[in-house]
């Protein structure tokens, strides 16, 4: 489905007025916008949307998940951790489990990509904790992490052409988190094993840390 049949499948939800069903075709057509890259269309029609749904506290915490996660992958990561930290106190008062797991999934991401290693492994062990699931309201959260997971592995591919090892362990050891959180075992354990060798040649004893940190998850 293209990105317009997915905008006219949002905008006539909104018409017949079922929150459940316009926040997910909302969520559906952010995926879509941020598929292409059009992140300030899908920031659009979600802030417009958390300002009508100020009432639905467990749609609102979705919405402002899908928010955030374009924030995200547009690179804004100040706006992205606010629409997080917003929609993290939603599912715990909401006792929202699997939303929480959400949360705290690409918020563990986040911090293990800017090298927070310690911080990063804390989030993680709590967000596999409550075991997240790929759920289809969270659409657009997981197409972000597979995205991000492409992107990685264009960036260790450009590392190897140039037969540089650093520009192969950055991407390489970033993308573990995301193969640990969206449950790729055998890309996880591959991607690993190559670090801890790379980090080794190249004396990480940061990165040698945290591949023992995130082992024992």
């Amino acid at each position: 489905m293209n990105l317009s049949q997915l905008e006219e499948n949002f905008k006539s939800s909104r018409i017949e007025g079922d929150w459940v069903d316009i926040v997910k075709k909302a969520v559906t057509f952010a995926n879509g916008c941020q598929e292409v890259r059009k992140f300030d269309a899908a920031i659009a029609c979600l802030s417009k949307l958390a300002l009508d749904l100020k009432s639905e506290k467990k749609l609102l915490a979705v919405i402002l998940t899908a928010l955030g996660t374009a924030y995200w992958e547009k690179a804004q990561l100040k706006k992205a951790l606010e629409q997080f930290e917003k929609a993290l106190l939603l599912f715990k008062e909401t006792s929202d489990n699997a939303g929480k797991a959400a949360i705290l999934s690409i918020v563990g991401i986040t911090y293990w990509r800017k090298c927070e290693w310690d911080r990063a492994l804390e989030i993680l062990e709590d967000a596999l904790s409550l075991k997240p699931e790929r759920e289809e309201r969270f659409a657009s959260l997981y197409g972000a992490f597979d995205r991000g997971v492409s992107t990685l592995e264009n960036r260790v591919r450009l590392g190897r052409e140039l037969a540089q090892p650093m520009k192969i362990l950055q991407p390489l050891f970033s993308s573990t988190a995301l193969h640990l959180i969206i449950g790729n075992v055998e890309e996880l354990k591959t991607c690993l094993d190559e670090s801890v060798a790379l980090a080794q040649q190249l004396g990480q004893t940061d990165i040698l840390k945290a591949a023992e940190g995130i082992k024992l998850l």
